[in-house]
This record gives C-alpha cells, structure tokens and sequence, in this order.
C-alpha cells in the first residue's frame, strides 16, 4: 500500500510539472490568438456576406437600425483582426527572431499551433515543416496511395508565390531546412543570424525559379493537365448519368411526358399516356357526333396500350419463372380446398 501511495504522488507531481511547462510558456497565448484569428476571418466573412443580401433588400425603420448596428459590429471585428495581428507578430519577434523573420509571423504561428508547443517544434525534423498543415492529404498519401503533399502552411509563403507549381516542392524543402535551423538557434538562445540567412534563402529561390524546364518536367506537366482534364469529363459524364435517372425514377404529369419526349425526338404515336383515354372510354359512345373515324382511331391506340401492358407482364413472367405461353381463353382451375377454415 505504501508503494502505491508512494507511486500515486509522483505521478501526480510529474503531471503537474508538465501542465506548469506547458501553460506557463509564452507560446500558449501565440496558439490561442492564432486560432482566434481564423475564427475572426470565418465569422467577419458571413456576416459580410448576409448583410451584404440583408441591404440589396432596401430594409426601413426598424430593419434598418438594426442593419446600421451590425454592421459597426463587422467594422469592430475588423479591428480586432488588426490588433490581433500586431499582439501575434510582436510575441513572435520576440520568442523567435530567427523564425519569425524567415518564416513571416502569422505562418511561423500557424506552424506553432500545428505542433502543439515551442520544444516539440523546435526538434521537428525540416520534412515534417514543410508539410505540417496537410495533414488530411498526407494521411490520403498513406492510406490511399495518393500524391503526397509537398507543402502545407508553407504554400502562403512570399517567396512561395508566383512559383512553377513543379518547382514548388523544391523550393519548401529548402525554406523548411532554414526554418529547422532557425528554430533550434532561438531555443538554445543563439544569435540573430536572420538577415544573413533570408538572403541566402532568397538568392537560392532565385536560382530555382531561373532553372530551365526539362523534357521530363515539360511531360509531366502535360499529363497532368490531361488527368485534370480526363478527370473534369468524368465529373461531367457522372452528373448527366445522375441527371438522367433522376428525370426516368420521377413520376411525370401527361403534360410533363409529352414535353419530355418530344424533347428527346421522339415519335409521337410511340408514347400514349394512359390517362388520356382512361376518361374516354368512360364516355365511348354517348356521344352522338362521334365520327367513325375517330372511333377507330381511339379504339386503335386503346388497344395498343392494352396489348403492350399484356405482353409485357407476360414477358417479365417468362424471363423471371419460365412459365409456357398460355392462349387467351385457357385458364388454371383452382384447386378443392381440403383443410377447414375454422
């Protein structure tokens, strides 16, 4: 019982050093206002949005003042976006002067809310940096066999941008490497070597962007567009299947089914609704107007949906069961009943 009480306690106080370590640091409030951040862009960009629709519909009185009141609300968001953004990059400079610089500090705090705390991030090796953020398509690249991602949080950077996309991958793991490099000299307090080091990492981007294409690069790029373009018609061919069966598995109005075949160049005579002449058989012969010639002509079509429908059950019976053809005037004659009913 003692050891156990003795095992309790350290345990204990070995959690809570760790809870200390990990709340007591600056970098938790660089996580939370970066999270916040995010949330700040969500939230200003609906409420843009629905006002935006809320005003195209000329409110008055009321409405109105309300609309006035929101939107001194979205101004204000905005606002704190700003200073939110200023708490971020002056916290950053100075918990990582090397990083921030090299890494711009919005995404050198995006990568420090991926990893968790300064110590994990700081040992993470360069290519585990330059993907964090795609963690949905590296886990699609293991498990899927899919195209492993060549950056994450990473693709928002300067030099980054207006980059060949088949270039884009060399040029991460490069700025991933400094980054590695720059992290572990602000966690064992080294010196501000950031200056030199953008520099060297600017003229090596440059010398990439420079490279000339070769015919490998050339070709993948051209396959490419066609597995985009290949996999664009798919999509479309899918859609129109969908769409198809969608129009065939509804039940149309007689109007809606005239329209529908006439569409598709169909032969009128082809397809007759069966309500049409459902309430002309009820008045077949009352009238005393009724030409012979349009007699025949209703008893023709009648006929020929009474066969069709015949002929297609009889059809279905034969496909699913094998039963022999029967004539029109044989029937089956029912078996004696032999049990009781009650």
């Amino acid at each position: 019982m003692e050891q156990r009480e003795f095992l309790r306690k350290q345990m204990l106080k070995k959690t809570r050093e760790q809870i200390e370590e990990k709340f007591a640091g600056k970098e938790i409030h660089i996580i939370k206002a970066v999270n916040l951040l995010s949330d700040l862009d969500s939230i200003n960009n609906l409420m843009s949005e629905n006002l935006n629709e809320w005003k195209i519909r000329n409110p008055q009185n009321e409405a109105q003042n309300q609309l006035e009141t929101l939107q001194r609300n979205t101004i204000q968001i905005q606002e704190e976006k700003t200073k939110l953004i200023e708490f971020i990059e002056k916290e950053m400079q100075e918990e990582f002067p090397n990083f921030s610089q090299i890494a711009t500090p919005i995404i050198g705090a995006k990568l420090l809310s991926e990893a968790g705390s300064k110590k994990r991030l700081c040992f993470m090796p360069a290519s585990t940096i330059q993907v964090l953020g795609a963690e949905k398509a590296l886990f699609a690249h293991l498990r899927k066999n899919a195209k492993s991602p060549k950056h994450g949080h990473l693709f928002n950077h300067p030099l980054l941008q207006n980059m060949p996309r088949f270039k884009r991958g060399k040029a991460a793991r490069i700025i991933a490497g400094k980054l590695a490099i720059a992290l572990k000299q602000d966690y064992f307090k080294g010196e501000d070597t950031s200056k030199k080091v953008k520099e060297e990492l600017e003229k090596k981007i440059i010398e990439i962007r420079n490279e000339p294409e070769t015919e490998a690069q050339k070709q993948k790029e051209k396959n490419y567009e066609q597995i985009n373009k290949d996999r664009r018609k798919e999509e479309f061919v899918k859609e129109n299947k969908k769409r198809e069966h969608q129009m065939e598995s509804r039940t149309f109005t007689p109007e809606e089914r005239r329209a529908y075949f006439a569409n598709q160049k169909r032969n009128k005579d082809s397809f007759t609704p069966r309500e049409n002449y459902s309430n002309k058989s009820k008045n077949f012969g009352k009238s005393k107007n009724r030409t012979s010639d349009s007699k025949n002509d209703f008893n023709q079509n009648y006929n020929k949906i009474g066969n069709d429908k015949r002929n297609r059950s009889e059809s279905k019976k034969f496909k699913s069961r094998g039963f022999r053809k029967k004539s029109k005037t044989s029937f089956r004659k029912r078996k004696p009943r032999t049990t009781k009913r009650y």
